[in-house]
């Protein structure tokens, strides 16, 4: 019968426990120690020690992934009208938006930028029902 092996090793490292085998390791940990003690794979801790000495770096790349439809400035701009007025809709901030290059972004793309920085439509509360 195989070994089954603690499902957690084989999950992603984030960035902290990326942080943390470094750290271990600087302090004079071994991989089996700092894996035990991570509930990891020594052969995970000795991969991300391995990329810390070769590359100076132990978080990943980031993916090449779909060009963004809109720019810094305008991601700010979207930002900037959805505060000042928090009940204005999403197609008049489209139309508020400043003229530039790209098309104008979709609604879909505007609620987007405005769920990445925490903002999200809100409905008026109905006081006569």
């Amino acid at each position: 019968m195989p070994l089954r092996r603690n499902r957690r090793q084989y999950e992603q490292l984030t960035d902290f426990d990326r942080g943390r085998i470094i750290g271990l390791r600087e302090a004079g940990w071994s991989n089996k120690r700092i894996g035990r003690h991570l509930g990891r794979s020594d052969m995970v801790v000795a991969r991300c020690w391995q990329q810390w000495i070769t590359e100076g770096r132990v978080y990943r790349r980031r993916g090449s992934g779909r060009p963004r439809n809109t720019n810094d400035r305008e991601d700010r701009a979207i930002r900037r009208v959805a505060t000042s007025a928090p009940t204005t809709s999403l197609a008049s901030i489209q139309r508020h938006l400043p003229p530039s290059r790209h098309p104008v972004p979709s609604r879909e793309t505007i609620r987007r930028r405005l769920t990445e920085v925490g903002l999200r439509s809100r409905r008026p509360l109905n006081a006569y029902h």
